[in-house]
Formats: structure tokens, sequence, C-alpha cells
């Protein structure tokens, strides 16, 4: 995944392992300093895909790793980000092939 740093409000939609019915914490760790900060987002379920809102500072050109877990430590979502400030481009050869 790819946000941008000049933004501070992100929306990331993924395909969770399962579907939480509690609160949820997102785990962000730098993966260049292993600082970790936790963030409690919002979120809402579309089309099966989790939709998650929140709202945090990320350093240019870093990038992250993500663990999503609800109120029992049970894992919704595990991945990377990529954080930039460069617009995100689109290729014809996977356009529209891959849901991001």
């Amino acid at each position: 995944m790819v946000v941008n740093t000049n933004n501070t409000s992100h929306l990331l939609k993924v395909t969770p392992r399962l579907f939480p019915c509690t609160d949820i914490e997102i785990y962000i760790t730098n993966s260049f300093r292993s600082a970790v900060d936790v963030v409690s987002p919002t979120y809402w379920e579309d089309n099966n895909l989790l939709n998650i809102s929140f709202d945090y500072s990320f350093e240019d050109e870093s990038n992250y790793q993500i663990k999503i877990t609800d109120e029992n430590s049970e894992v919704v979502f595990r991945g990377e980000v990529l954080s930039t400030s460069q617009n995100t481009q689109d290729y014809s050869l996977t356009s529209n092939r891959y849901k991001w």
C-alpha cells in the first residue's frame, strides 16, 4: 500500500483475515527505526473490504509494517506501507488487474 505524506488522514481498503465485531487498533512500525505507534481508527465494511480511516503523520520515503488487531488481540490484517509525497502512477500492464 502507498500513502501520501502530504496528508495526515488516510483511508486503507484491505481484505481482512476476519471482520472484527469490536474496536480495532493499528500497530504502525517504522521499518528503519523499529519505532511502534498505536492508532485507534474508525472502520466499516463495504463490498467485502474493510475500510479503515485514521490520522497519522508518516515520514517521507519510509517503509512501515502495519498490524491491525481487534480487542481480543486477533490479527485482522498485516501488511506493508510505503510513504511518499510523489503521485502514484497507473500502468496499463496491471491496470484493473489488482485491487488495492
